[in-house]
């Protein structure tokens, strides 16, 4: 019995000794204490860097560079004083950002700077916070381990997050970009009172700390936390929901093309012993122009295939514009329009906001489409085509028009219009065009015409 309570008192005295070494300012202790958490402090800041400068990387790099960043901060640490460690780190850091990432000077420099900018302000934040919750300003805690440890943990785990944060949101500034004006407007407005109330919280903690109660604080960031969460969740649900209806919508666009070009396929291929019987009719009485009038009207079916084939969510890879582009097809379709469809580009790429793309590109379908219903020979050519060497992307729509005497430079008037009927109601959609097109200073609308095609190219330089 003697014995065993010698241990306990032992072991409860080591204890003591312990909370004593842990809760006692001690600068060396601390110094040394933390180096634990070094290759933590580098894994988290280079992460937020490549993130927020957008810096691929493998495992390789990742790993030499927390390895290297990790000896030369432990040896710095210990052997070179603090007022000159900061400068050494200040200089070589980027140098071998630079040479493990292969980076530019300026990102190798911005990955020093914007990590450490952003530690700064999380680390005032919080040491606010501790004089308001502890009563100890953050030069009473710095060298105590028993406090220095766990505000190192949060403040590591806040950079952290804030880089998740950050991928998050560049991975979907496409899906962003698909809201409606309602949904956009909405998501700013509740944005910036966010934005206000974390201003007016963090003003409150940072001046008037030492005269709130603890528990009037609490409260305020609770709430804050509780209406930016609530708030922000519905947006993100409503959201969601628009762009699921949008993609139920497209797939059965889709398929729709699918049960289009299978009917096509299929007929295709019941008649192709006839289409092949009909050539060699052609060939054996040597009637060359019949053949060529056959062969025309061939080269036609195949075309409506292959527009089929191209009417894809693969090939068309932005939900919005493909739904412009067959919503128009199925429209010209049943006004027994011939569209010839092609699409060079990643549409993803587009140097023109997909919204203002989209109003142009049905406002100058619409017209085409009218135009060429009114015509003997119905057709509507669609090409958009990515010139990189000369760096501009162009949509090309053309034509068959009737009205032959149309003066192309009044087009973007207000109320011009080729059509003789109901003029009031009309010549809205170019000036429209014409408006947006002012906005940029990088894209063009050409227009003109020959004896068979009306034609209108958007250029977009970049």
């Amino acid at each position: 019995m003697k014995i065993y309570l010698q241990e306990v008192n032992f072991f409860m005295e080591l204890l003591h000794n312990l909370w004593n070494v842990v809760s006692t300012e001690d600068e060396n202790l601390t110094k040394y204490g933390i180096l634990i958490f070094t290759f933590v402090e580098i894994y988290v800041t280079m992460k937020l860097a490549t993130t927020i400068l957008e810096i691929n990387y493998t495992k390789k790099q990742r790993n030499a560079y927390i390895c290297i960043m990790s000896v030369l901060f432990v040896l710095s640490t210990l052997f070179i004083p603090k007022q000159f460690s900061i400068f050494i780190h200040l200089i070589l850091t980027p140098i071998i950002f630079k040479m493990i990432f292969k980076t530019s000077v300026i990102k190798s420099i911005l990955a020093d700077i914007l990590p450490m900018l952003i530690s700064v302000v999380i680390e005032s934040i919080y040491a606010k916070l501790c004089f308001l919750i502890l009563n100890k300003t953050y030069l009473d805690i710095q060298y105590i381990l028993i406090y220095r440890i766990p505000i190192m943990i949060v403040i590591y785990l806040t950079i952290f997050v804030i880089s998740i944060f950050v991928k998050f949101i560049k991975e979907n500034l496409s899906v962003l970009e698909q809201i409606d004006s309602y949904r956009k407007r909405l998501l700013i407005i509740n944005l910036i009172f966010i934005i206000l109330l974390i201003a007016i919280q963090f003003y409150l903690v940072i001046f008037y700390n030492r005269y709130l109660p603890l528990y009037i604080t609490l409260i305020s960031l609770l709430s804050l936390i509780a209406y930016s969460t609530v708030s922000l969740y519905s947006l993100i649900k409503g959201i969601n929901l628009d762009i699921t209806k949008r993609e139920l919508e497209q797939s059965e666009l889709h398929n729709k093309t699918l049960e289009l070009l299978y009917n096509n396929v299929s007929a295709f291929k019941h008649d192709f012993s006839n289409i092949i019987t009909a050539l060699g009719g052609y060939i054996d009485t040597k009637n060359l122009d019949g053949l060529e009038r056959y062969y025309n009207q061939l080269i036609d079916e195949c075309h409506i295939n292959n527009n089929l084939s191209t009417l894809n969510p693969n090939v068309i890879n932005n939900p919005a514009v493909y739904n412009i582009l067959a919503t128009k097809y199925y429209k010209a379709d049943e006004l027994g329009i011939t569209i010839h469809l092609q699409i060079f580009i990643n549409l993803n790429t587009l140097k023109l906001d997909v919204y203002e793309f989209c109003r142009i590109l049905g406002i100058l379908l619409d017209n085409a489409i009218e135009a060429a219903s009114n015509c003997d020979e119905k057709i509507v050519n669609i090409e958009i085509n990515d010139i990189r060497h000369n760096k501009y992307q162009v949509l090309t729509i053309e034509n068959t028009y009737s009205n032959k005497n149309i003066d192309i430079s009044r087009l973007s008037e207000k109320g011009y219009t080729s059509k003789t009927e109901e003029k009031g109601s009309h010549g809205i959609g170019l000036w429209q065009v014409d408006k947006m097109i002012k906005k940029h200073n990088n894209i063009i609308l050409d227009t003109s015409k020959d004896e068979k095609f009306f034609k209108q190219e958007l250029v977009i330089y970049y």
